[in-house]
Parts: C-alpha cells; structure tokens; sequence
C-alpha cells in the first residue's frame, strides 16, 4: 500500500518479513483501528447491512490507494462497487476490499465499509475476522487488523425473556437429587450395603496374559499419591485382575467388596474397561485424601454398540500432536474407541506424506502470498501470518497411533475425496507447475488432480469453485493408491495395521465436472448418459483399490446414494459391498430425517454421526455470546442427550427443531427394521473446526456433550426408547440423574485438564424478587448488583434477592480459578 513516508518508517521499524513459508511480523501501534458493527438498518431478516470502520488514529494521512483489505467471512457477503471501493468474492470465505485510486484517510478520520451478509448474524463465530491490509504492488508488506466488535444484543426485556425461559428449562429438566454411580451406565450393577476403604500400600495382581495392561493399570494408579501399589500373589493381592474365558472382547465383571476389588475378562480391553468404571465409581475427592473409598458393587458390563466414535477435525483449524494426545486420553476414559481422525479438507492438509512433500508445504501453508501457488489461502481467520509447521509429521501420527493403542482406541484416518480436496489439488498443482518448469511432463502429470480444461461452474457448502477431483484422470487414483501406501506404512511402523480408511465422499456440489472434457470422455468410454452416473463410477472404484490394499473403504453417506435425476436416494446396487457409511443429515424439516434408517435398512455397515444432536462444534444455543455454527440446529445438553440411536423419531418432538412440527408429522418416515438393526454399527459425535481455533474453545465445545454421546453409545438401551410410548417423564428423570453425575463428578475431576463450557444461570422475576438457578446443579453463582461482572470476591448467590428499581444484576457461575461462564445481566 501506498503509505506516508512517517507511516511506512515506522512500518519498516517493526520489521516485515517475506511471506515465502515465513510468519509475518506483528504490526505494533498500527495507525488503522477496525470496528465491526451492525447499521441502524440492521434487523436480522429483510435487512443485514452491516459497518466495517477504519479509523486513522494517527496524525498522519493514510493512503489506501495501493491497498487491499483481505479478511473471511463464514457467511457469504454480497459482491458491491462504490466510489471508495470494491468488495468481491475472492473464492471459498475470502474477502477482498479494493480501494480507489484516490481512497485516503485523513488524521483521526475513518473510511466506513457497508456490505451485506446473505445470512443474518447470530453470534460471535458469524462475525468476520482475519483482517490484514496488503500493498497491491508489493505484496510482502502487509499490516495485520486486530478488530472491535459491538455485539448484537436484544434489547433489555428481550434479554430478561431469555434467561427466565433458562431458568425455567433448568427447573423442569431437573428432576432429582439422585445421580448415576457409573459413567456411562453399566449393563447391570448391583449396588450392596458397605464400602471398601483403601489406604496405605495396596497389593495387586495381574494374570500375566494382561502383562500388555499392566501400564493402563499403573496409569491408573498414579492417579492417587496417597497410596502405594506394590505386586502380590493371587490369592493374597487387594486388587486381582483375571483373565477368564466367555466374555464378549470389551466386556468386564467388575466386583468390590470389603477385601478389594476382582476384576475379570477374557480381553485386555475388558480390564480396561473396568478401571474405566473403577474411576467413574470414584468422588473427586477420592484423588486428594488420605483414604480412597468405594461403594460395595457387582458390575457386569458390555458396550451397546461396538463402534463409538468421535471425529476430530484438524483441517480447518490445526490442533497440535499434544491436544489430539489428551483427547484420546479423555475418550478413553468414557470408553470412546474409535478416533475418526479428520485432517484433510479444503483448507488444509495436516499430516506428512513423505512421498509428496508439497502437500504439506503448499497444503498445510495458509498466507497472504497465496497467489504464488506456493501456499493456501486464508480461512476461517487464519489471517496473514503463514503457518509452514502447521500439521503432523510421520513421527507425530506414530506417536498417537501407539498412544491410542494402548488406550484401546482405532484410529481411522480420513483423506477427503474427490469434493473437499482444494488443498491437495493446490498442492499437486504446484508439484505439477514444478516439474513442468524442469521440463518432465510425464512426472508433472503423474499425480494430478483436475482437468486443466475443464470449465465446469460450480459453488461448494463452503462455497468453493476449485475444490473437486476429477476422477476420469488416472492420476487422482495413483494419487490415492500412494497416499493409502503411506499411511499403511505408518500403521506398520506403529506396530498396527491399517483395516479401515474413509475417503470422504461428501458433498460433490451440483456442476462439477459438468464441462470437464476428461469426463466426456470417461462418459462416452462407458456409454454413460448422465452426469450422476460418474458418482457410482468413482465409489465402486475406490471401494476395489481399498479391497487390493486389503481395506474396507468407509466415507460419508453419499457413497451409498445415487442422483438418477431426482435427487440423491439410497444405491442398492453398493449395499453388499462392505461400504461403512457415516450418516450425519437427520437435520429436522429437511427430509432426510430417516436416512440413516434407510441405508442401513438397505444393508450398509452405518454409524449414525446426528448432526442435530452430536456435532459439537453447533453453537450451544441462541445466545449471541455462544460460539459455533446453526445451520444443523442449536444443541445443548439436553439436546444432545434426546438423541436415541435406534428410535430417533421417539424424543423428536422434545428436541429444538422437533418441537416446531405437529405431533404425527413425521409418521411416514422409515423406522429402523430389524436387518437395519443389524448393520447399525454404532454411533459417533464430532466437531468441525472453522470456528474452533484454540484448545481452549475445543474444550469449550467438546465438553459437556460428549458425556451425552458416551451414555448412549455404550449404556444399555433405555425404556423410554420406544417410538409407541415414549415417556419424557423417565426421559427426564433419567437425564436429571445423568446430569448430577456430569456436574457433581465428572467435571470437578477434568477441571485441572479442560476448560469446559461452565453452565449459564438462568434468571427469573417472581413476586418481585428474582430467582436464580444452573444449567448444571452445584456449581456457586456469584452476582453483583451495581453492573459490574461477578468475580470471586462478589457475594455468592443463597437465596432470591429482593428487587430494587435502578440497580443492575448479574449473575455468573466461576470456577476455582476465576474463570466465568455466560454473565446473566437483568436491568431494573
């Protein structure tokens, strides 16, 4: 950008780098302040003009007239030329503002951007980020934009109807003092009068073909510095663990009694298992006493369903080897096995493939120089600072693959294809450019992945228009083949073998390949009349190159549907093939709120991944302050737990979307028949990440819900699961229980490991006091009454307090440290 000589000294006094795979120095006092604000226009429907405000806050003029302001947006924003600028889509969710020849600031002036979002804004995560300011004719120079944010709020009686409807669904969801012992719920316990108290040194035995739990055994024991385990003979040892022969791989029998604790399975997972329920028995304050004490119990368990699963995606936004670490700690714990592990999308490609390096120098590289070829674009805030380190090296996965092993975790490794694949066509582009340049078209060609003809339109969910293979060259197959050959490779190094992989298969946005002349010609090879034919085409193919690289191929739901011209419906033609489908779209009004019934009904192998219910990365509910995304629904707590795998329709009513539809609506969709029940493997939740960019959001968005998903991927199926006669009475007091359980034990002993969503406090004016309770039962609310936030000094909430005009109440719950959930603010 053009720019003062005052200005751009000072520029240079800061220090910019070159963008070539380098991070940006950060811009200290940046003379350009950004705010981001609704106009008065602003209503949410008919009217979603939005401000952008530059401010000079030097004494010098800025010149933009070189200048170009870049930053994402996760909703579309309306293309708009004036006098002062031009605002364009630059592909996928980046931004360009284009400044006039003339465009300057003067001294403590500003420049306002009007645009206008396609989609209202609901919350925080809906507010554009990843400004940078980058100088047209040298594109090295470029200024990072911290942004302002004046929130949307309602207005004061508005607010006061949200947190009375919260205290009202907190007193109606719980229902009782009672808590579960175990989570998740056993398949029988039996609970007897006593408890076994443990102190001092504990002597332990274990069957020698156990020998491989031995660690997860003293994993355990770490846990309690008060005591000291030491080994023993059988029949002498405070805690035995036996193999015995009949029990099914992950079952247990777990027995306390007043001379200690007989753990028996026929597997090491059983035994795993059961130090599982051994630490679910436990209080918090069990790891901090003198003494551990156990509540006398007989339990003999096994998971409802063998695949319980949890999807992490890395791609969007990366998350180090460390953050995966944990959470295949924490999944293990509530007995989770199976981490589909997500890190390869559009905007990046996060593992190491060392036969094609480019595709995570290029791939996993987002920078402003994106226009090089050298690197990705920008995404989901990623903003100018380029990210070269930002993915797994081969040693890294190897490390978490054996890490999860000895958790009793399968790590099944997902390469999106052919939609979702911009990063690794960009990267194989370059690969392509280079060695062209070196004159060996032969090699340059060997791993492409698009038609360099085709000229096909096409706009992705995330609005992409380059981000789709094209399976007529036999280049995306060797492509596959080497990247599959890889990751083979690293399971082996990990003392494993790869049996599953998922190659995506999801959203192939309408127009792709449609004025590919390599498909034409793959079409008239075949004698294909349509288009839609090319899909089958390509899922039948990589289902054989899994099956030679002895794999079962898994993906998302689209590789068991086909468009004959009428929209996607079940393929009957792939359901014996072995095909694991992931099905996520049950979202509510939608249509295809029976489809996972259908495919399994059908005969493919289906985990049900419930959008509505287990993505973790949807905003927890309407509050503008909540982060995540809408578009499946909003999902708390108690959405998630409506979820039942088998009787979906059931709970629908008491679940957001659900409730907006007349009882009977949903009468002619699919039940899950009896074939169906058996290829149902199981169930998964996951999170996406483009609005989750920290580990302390990760915590925040994973936390509590995936207690939910644990409960109903192992505890046995409940009686209130009945689409004839469900009862939200037993609906409730079962998730009242599940919920004392989650508050009262199960957060206290993560504290010290995640930052997880602290509960709101709901408010309610009655008989002129105002009344005040948490979405999860004992945590302290704090308030204050002059306006001001709640901190532990603050007075902590006993009682109702007596309302008084002119003060300001807000209500907050904190934990230990300070740190504060959601402020519930009632103005009188």
């Amino acid at each position: 950008m053009k720019i003062k000589p005052l200005f751009l000294m000072t520029l240079a006094t800061v220090g910019f780098a070159s963008l070539s795979f380098c991070s940006y120095a950060q811009v200290a006092n940046s003379p350009i302040a950004l705010y981001w604000r609704k106009t008065a226009s602003y209503n949410g429907k008919d009217s979603l003009n939005l401000d952008l405000v530059l401010k000079n806050t030097s004494a010098q003029v800025v010149d933009l007239s070189n200048a170009d302001l870049w930053f994402n947006a996760i909703f579309p924003i309306e293309e708009r030329q004036t006098t002062n600028y031009t605002l364009s889509d630059e592909n996928g969710n980046l931004f360009r503002v284009r400044f006039a020849d003339a465009a300057q600031i003067q001294p403590q002036d500003s420049l306002q951007i009007t645009y206008a979002s396609k989609y209202p804004i609901l919350n925080v995560s809906n507010i554009p980020n990843g400004f940078y300011l980058q100088d047209r004719s040298n594109p090295d120079i470029v200024s990072p934009l911290s942004l302002s944010v004046t929130a949307i709020q309602p207005d004061d009686s508005q607010q006061a109807a949200y947190w009375a409807r919260l205290y009202t669904k907190n007193e109606t969801r719980q229902l009782s003092t009672a808590r579960k012992q175990v989570l998740p719920t056993p398949k029988k316990m039996n609970e007897r009068q006593g408890k076994l108290v443990l102190e001092g040194t504990i002597s332990y035995w274990i069957d020698p073909a156990f020998e491989v739990e031995r660690n997860n055994l003293q994993g355990f024991a770490n846990a309690f510095e008060q005591l000291t385990f030491t080994g023993s003979e059988a029949d002498k040892a405070q805690i035995r663990v036996k193999q015995v022969a009949g029990y099914s791989d992950e079952a247990y029998s777990l027995r306390i009694q007043k001379d200690g604790i007989r753990i028996e399975a026929s597997e090491g997972a059983g035994v795993f298992y059961a130090l599982q329920s051994l630490r679910s028995l436990l209080s918090p304050a069990a790891f901090q006493g003198s003494k551990v004490t156990l509540p006398l119990v007989d339990i003999d368990d096994e998971p409802r369903y063998a695949y319980r699963g949890f999807m992490m995606d890395i791609a969007r936004n990366f998350k180090e080897k460390s953050t995966i670490l944990k959470y295949i700690d924490l999944l293990s714990r509530y007995k989770i096995n199976t981490f589909h592990f997500h890190f390869i999308d559009d905007e990046g490609w996060r593992i190491e493939i060392a036969a094609l390096p480019e595709l995570t120098a290029v791939g996993a590289n987002r920078t402003a120089m994106f226009a090089s070829g050298q690197s990705i674009q920008p995404s989901y805030g990623s903003g100018a600072s380029s990210s070269p380190h930002n993915f797994l090296t081969r040693e890294d996965f190897i490390d978490i693959l054996r890490y999860a092993k000895q958790r009793h975790i399968t790590v099944v490794p997902e390469i999106e294809t052919p939609g979702h694949a911009r990063a690794s066509i960009k990267a194989m582009e370059a690969r392509y450019h280079a060695y062209l340049a070196k004159g060996d078209k032969k090699e340059a060609e060997r791993y492409l992945l698009h038609d360099l003809e085709d000229r096909s339109v096409y706009s992705s969910a995330q609005y992409w228009n380059d981000n789709v293979m094209n399976v007529a060259l036999p280049s995306v197959y060797a492509f596959i083949s080497v990247v599959l050959d890889e990751f083979k490779s690293m399971y082996a190094d990990a003392g494993l073998t790869l049996q599953k992989v998922s190659l995506g298969g999801d959203e192939v946005p309408s127009g792709a390949w449609e004025k590919s002349p390599k498909i034409k010609q793959l079409m008239d090879s075949l004698g294909m009349a349509s288009v839609y034919e090319v899909w089958p085409y390509y899922i039948d193919k990589i289902n054989h190159l899994c099956q030679n690289k002895g794999l079962q191929l898994a993906g998302w739901e689209e590789m068991g549907m086909v468009n004959k011209g009428n929209g996607m419906e079940v393929n009957q033609e792939l359901a014996s093939a072995n095909i694991q489908l992931d099905v996520w779209n049950n979202l509510i009004g939608a249509g295809q709120e029976d489809l996972a019934y259908r495919l399994a009904n059908a005969g493919y192998p289906t985990v049900y991944i419930s959008a509505n219910n287990n993505y973790f990365d949807m905003a927890w509910d309407t509050n503008f302050e909540e982060p995540g995304l809408k578009w499946a629904s909003y999902a708390d707590l108690y959405q998630s737990y409506t979820f039942l795998p088998e009787n979906f329709f059931a709970s629908i009513q008491h679940s957001i979307n659900g409730s907006k539809f007349e009882e009977g609506h949903f009468r002619g969709k699919k039940r899950l028949n009896e074939k169906g029940r058996s290829h149902l493997l199981g169930i998964k939740g996951g999170l996406w990440a483009e609005t989750v960019v920290t580990g302390e959001r990760l915590d925040y968005m994973v936390f509590p819900r995936l207690f939910s998903l644990a409960e109903r991927a192992w505890a046995p199926r409940k009686r209130y699961e009945d689409d004839a006669k469900f009862d939200i009475h037993a609906f409730n007091k079962d998730y009242s229980e599940f919920l004392n359980k989650v508050s009262e034990v199960e957060l206290p002993k993560i504290a010290g490991l995640v930052k997880f969503r602290l509960p709101a406090v709901g408010v309610k004016e009655m008989d002129g006091k105002l009344h005040a309770n948490v979405e999860y039962p004992t945590f302290k609310i704090y308030y204050t009454t002059d306006g001001t936030k709640p901190n532990l000094g603050s007075q902590m909430y006993t009682e109702p307090l007596v309302l008084q005009a002119g003060q300001v109440y807000s209500f907050v719950v904190l934990d230990a440290e300070g740190r504060a959930g959601t402020v519930s603010v009632i103005r009188k």
